[in-house]
């Protein structure tokens, strides 16, 4: 079964700050991939750090007085009143340290995920609030693949299910992902259901936002492998393409199940990951 898929990320957010300041540095460039936690724009932190080492002293102020009176309160020469009053003073202090600790750490921006980063949005010096965008963070491996199939077959698909993937940027070469998510229901209109399977991208590959062909296994019918027309050539024995095994073009035999738009449905002699020579030189 053939369908048309479409790749998303797996996560997708627009990197913003969540308080307001002057860009002191920016440590990451467009297109970087990065990892969660790693600094991504730094916003100029003097003024709350100030704030907060003024908090931090405060409570150890207080921290301090209310040892004082513990240490008397035991000895009976201070009331529990005036402890009581201590310890609520030492705790309100230890709340607003925390208070400015967390406004000081949102000075520094960090990716929330581990992914590959867009287009930057700002510059150092930049002036920025929470509203301005950074730029878009995208987990793109593994990749979301989302298509639909007719409601009749929908009984027909489980999760785990494998499916083959074909994309017109790199024409040689077959993709492998799995069912692991199912509509709950069928589409009323298109009397499809949808259908998403997650692929593994570590190399980067495909990206977000491209739409790829995608041939995924029915009950008993075999898997067939899509491959660019150019890639199958035919001699007196049949049908057969070129596969690179250890730097060597090897000549494959294959079963033709389709031929449209300039791509054929292979069933036989391909595996996924397989790269084919798509022209062949005589």
């Amino acid at each position: 079964m053939q369908a048309v898929g479409n790749l998303s990320a797996s996560q997708g957010i627009v990197v913003k700050a969540e308080t307001s300041g002057r860009i002191t540095a920016i440590y990451f460039h467009s297109g970087d991939s990065v990892k969660a936690g790693d600094p991504l724009v730094q916003i100029n932190p003097a003024i709350l750090k100030a704030q907060l080492d003024a908090a931090v002293a405060q409570t150890e102020l207080s921290r301090a007085d209310y040892q004082r009176g513990l240490t008397l309160y035991k000895k009976k020469v201070f009331a529990k009143a005036g402890l009581d009053k201590l310890a609520a003073s030492y705790h309100a202090n230890l709340a607003k340290q925390a208070q400015m600790q967390a406004a000081f750490d949102q000075t520094l921006i960090r990716a929330p995920f581990s992914g590959r980063l867009g287009l930057r949005g700002v510059n150092q010096g930049d002036f920025i609030d929470p509203s301005k965008p950074i730029a878009n963070l995208e987990a793109i491996d593994p990749l979301r693949v989302d298509f639909n199939i007719p409601g009749t077959q929908a009984s027909q698909v489980t999760i785990g299910s494998k499916v083959l993937i074909h994309s017109d940027a790199y024409p040689n070469k077959i993709f492998v992902a799995k069912v692991y998510a199912l509509d709950s229901q069928i589409d009323s209109d298109t009397r499809s259901l949808a259908i998403r399977a997650s692929l593994n991208n570590t190399q980067e590959q495909l990206l977000p936002g491209a739409f790829v062909d995608v041939s995924i296994q029915i009950g008993q019918a075999q898997t067939l492998a899509i491959v660019p027309e150019t890639a199958v050539n035919v001699d007196q024995n049949g049908s057969f393409v070129y596969r690179i095994i250890d730097h060597k073009a090897i000549k494959t035999p294959v079963t033709i199940r389709f031929h449209q738009d300039g791509k054929i449905g292979l069933s036989t002699g391909l595996h996924a990951g397989d790269t084919l020579v798509s022209v062949v030189l005589k």
